[in-house]
């Protein structure tokens, strides 16, 4: 009976330093990831931020950040809209007209992802999310400063996609 006893109480240390270091590993995965991201401090509020990536692999991380930033250039692609509605010069209009269109090439090149994703094409996956990153970008190089949300918003995304290219480049070895 107390070797059962002692037996029982190894299964149940040896279980909990193994939950202790899978969960150690997870965040160490999302350390090591966010320490390469162009916005450390964006990735880590990401991935951090979202549930999903409690216990996520690189794959798994890849599919959360490909999520939320097509969210977050629809989201931007909005505001852009939004602003576009607003101007009321000609130059204005042009230069949020062609962000939009960079913004729709972005959404157009992000909503390709999951599938070169689940195909395991980490080469692709890096071309098409650096494709997608252009389009802020370059909405970005049509402004100074005059745009401090739209400049935010354009930041935040390229930083999230900045994800995606760190997680395929590890992917890729």
């Amino acid at each position: 009976m107390a070797l059962s006893y002692i037996s029982a109480s190894f299964v149940i240390v040896s279980l909990l330093s193994i939950s202790f270091t899978l969960t150690s590993v997870r965040a160490d995965l999302i350390n090591d990831v966010c320490s390469k991201a162009l916005k450390p401090a964006i990735c880590l509020s990401t991935l951090n931020g979202d549930p999903r990536s409690k216990g996520a692999n690189l794959e798994g991380l890849a599919t959360i950040s490909i999520d939320i930033s097509l969210k977050n250039a629809q989201s931007t692609r909005g505001l852009v809209n939004s602003l576009l509605k607003q101007a009321t010069d000609q130059q204005a209009k042009t230069r949020y007209s062609s962000c939009l269109e960079n913004y729709n090439d972005a959404i157009d090149e992000l909503g390709g992802l999951p599938s070169l994703l689940k195909s395991k094409d980490y080469s692709g996956l890096n071309i098409h999310a650096s494709a997608a990153s252009d389009g802020p970008s370059t909405c970005d190089d049509n402004f100074t400063s005059e745009e401090p949300q739209l400049k935010a918003a354009s930041e935040k995304l390229q930083g999230i996609i900045s994800i995606i290219l760190v997680i395929s480049n590890l992917l890729k070895g």
